[in-house]
């Protein structure tokens, strides 16, 4: 009897220890599951300046300790043939950027992402920052966690490739950055995930804004990234009431017509767009401005003032015609004999 008593008690005594150690380990395993942050793998599509702060943000978070980027690979546009004969060579500045931190770089084809696969290494998101190519759903549903873009507008407004012309053409005072799921569709239709307003500076350039809103749509990005999934549940739709557009900067843009643009719109026209159309005027030949001087009067050197529309002026002390080099304004008058 005594014997049958104590194996009771025994039994009991190490059922209640491997109890206690079980819950503990169920606490412990469960905490660090927890504690685990969850790491993407990305894919980041890009080109050009506007694209290069937020893959220098996405390789700068991936260095921290508690990363949510576990690898970045880039895919970017050909090079592309430039210079006298085309024989020379042209390197977007993401590729470059890439190369410097040796990351891997998928190159696409040269027109379109059509019948483009993407690489075998099953991404998480895809990133695309001013890349210039259609994303086609067969693209978009490689990503198991998501596609988004960084786009320098509030969007809807300047859905298209030259929102920060825009923004600068229409003189606008406030701008802002969007962080949009990508559409399967069209560009720049995509839910917003995020928004930020920025005061535009004035007298902005296209190279100050662009930079000013590369360093700025960065941020937004890595924020927007590590907290996705509270940002996703909660994106709303664009409104399609309020949809403007941003269409490509054409060349006939530049050509000056004096009699219907105003000073004040000819300064507008050239800070926006003269970084890759150089403004143009006829005078028997094609003439290019120079340093424009709307607001600076003041000059111990001679300068031109043009009338414009509205009964304003516009004033420059140097011009550039056709098949020559640029010159001061005192002189192409003197080679020109104007009165």
């Amino acid at each position: 009897m005594m014997m049958m008593i104590l194996s009771q008690k025994f039994q009991n005594v190490t059922f209640n220890f491997n109890k206690r150690n079980i819950i503990k380990s169920f606490f412990t395993n469960t905490t660090k599951r927890l504690n685990q942050k969850q790491t993407y793998r990305i894919l980041f599509f890009g080109s050009d300046n506007f694209s290069v702060p937020s893959l220098k943000a996405l390789i700068n978070e991936s260095k921290n300790p508690d990363t949510f980027v576990k690898s970045i690979e880039a895919v970017v546009p050909p090079d592309k043939k430039t210079g006298r004969g085309y024989k020379e060579l042209a390197t977007s500045p993401v590729k470059k950027f890439a190369k410097e931190y040796d990351l891997k770089i998928h190159e696409a084809p040269s027109k379109s992402l059509e019948g483009w696969e993407v690489p075998k290494s099953n991404f998480d998101f895809a990133i695309v920052v001013s890349f210039g190519y259609f994303l086609t759903p067969s693209i978009l549903e490689s990503f198991t966690k998501g596609t988004i873009n960084v786009h320098p507008s509030l969007l809807p407004k300047y859905r298209g490739a030259s929102p920060i012309q825009y923004t600068i053409l229409n003189n606008d005072k406030i701008t802002g950055i969007t962080i949009q799921e990508l559409h399967h569709e069209t560009f720049d239709a995509g839910k917003v995930l995020r928004q930020i307003t920025i005061d535009v500076p004035p007298n902005s350039t296209y190279n100050t804004l662009e930079s000013l809103l590369a360093t700025k749509g960065a941020e937004l990005l890595i924020d927007t990234l590590k907290n996705f999934d509270y940002h996703k549940d909660n994106a709303k739709e664009q409104d399609a009431l309020k949809i403007s557009k941003a269409p490509k900067i054409r060349k006939e843009m530049s050509e000056i017509k004096w009699s219907h643009i105003s000073a004040q719109q000819l300064d507008q026209l050239d800070r926006a767009i003269s970084h890759q159309q150089q403004l143009l005027s006829q005078h028997g030949k094609t003439l290019r401005p120079g340093t424009i001087l709307i607001r600076h009067l003041e000059q111990s050197s001679p300068v031109a003032y043009v009338v414009c529309a509205g009964n304003s002026f516009i004033t420059f002390n140097s011009v550039k015609v056709e098949g020559k080099r640029e010159v001061s304004i005192l002189d192409w008058i003197n080679g020109y004999q104007i009165k």
